[in-house]
């Protein structure tokens, strides 16, 4: 019997190197197996990638290989969406496509990358089949390594706009909603809500895409209603006096850490 793990939905790697799509972020679809890795899961290159990655095999087992390259979209709430690339303005290219890897070994996959706009992003999908479970059974195990073309100039303050900050009492979780009003690409490094006493431990490690909005979710141990947001990019802060609201008990705007 064979089990394949090529779920439509991905997960995004919490910091996000998009660990856990990654979307950590970064990206992992499917918990490896005896030490499957894949090195690095996200990866960020200015306009255009000349790189690679690693594939690790710790099983005793060879592993046959095979790649594709594919699109993805981030929801709201953190949930990273396989999409099929946009062929005609993002142009990858792969030093191999298909390959074997031996047991308790590793291969190298190089790639040069360009986008006729920016910024841009992919996932390089590696397809993994041979390993086995414990009980026997085949396992087609999926690994992203996920790849950023930023634009030329950095996403600016004035781009970034708040449009909800709420507490979660009963989760003990403070939500923030986010919007990126500008055609660039971000990252949110990092996030902390603070009742002057009381200060969270910080959250983020996400993308932030054009035209688009985010719920970022902090874990809030403080007795009180946080009144203080700190939200930390690589050029700016966004550091305001705000007293969060009650969420609504029934509310759809349940949001992750994930990271693609």
């Amino acid at each position: 019997m064979q089990r394949q793990r090529f779920p439509s939905r991905l997960s995004a790697l919490a910091g996000v190197g998009w660990g856990s799509f990654m979307l950590v972020g970064w990206m992992a679809v499917a918990a490896p197996l005896r030490g499957q890795s894949v090195s690095p899961p996200v990866a960020e290159y200015q306009q255009k990638a000349r790189s690679s990655f690693q594939l690790h095999n710790g099983s005793l087992f060879p592993l046959t290989v095979v790649l594709e390259v594919r699109g993805f979209r981030v929801t709201e709430a953190g949930e990273v969406v396989d999409t099929p690339l946009d062929t005609s303005r993002v142009h990858v290219k792969l030093s191999a496509m298909s390959f074997r890897i031996a047991p308790r070994g590793s291969y190298r996959v190089f790639y040069e990358a360009t986008g006729d706009t920016l910024p841009a992003w992919f996932n390089i999908l590696s397809a993994m089949s041979g390993a086995r479970t414990d009980n026997g059974l085949n396992v087609r195990l999926l690994l992203p390594h996920v790849v950023y073309l930023n634009q030329k100039q950095p996403l600016k303050k004035a781009e970034v706009a708040i449009r909800a900050f709420q507490l979660d009492a009963t989760a003990k979780k403070a939500r923030i909603h986010l919007e990126n009003l500008g055609p660039r690409l971000g990252r949110v490094l990092q996030v902390n809500v603070s009742d002057g006493h009381t200060t969270s431990e910080p959250a983020g490690g996400l993308p932030l895409f054009p035209k688009s909005r985010r719920w970022i979710e902090v874990p809030w141990q403080g007795e009180k209603v946080p009144t203080r947001l700190t939200i930390r990019f690589a050029r700016f802060t966004l550091d305001t006096a705000l007293t969060a609201t009650l969420a609504p008990l029934a509310s759809d705007t349940a949001a992750g850490t994930r990271r693609p």
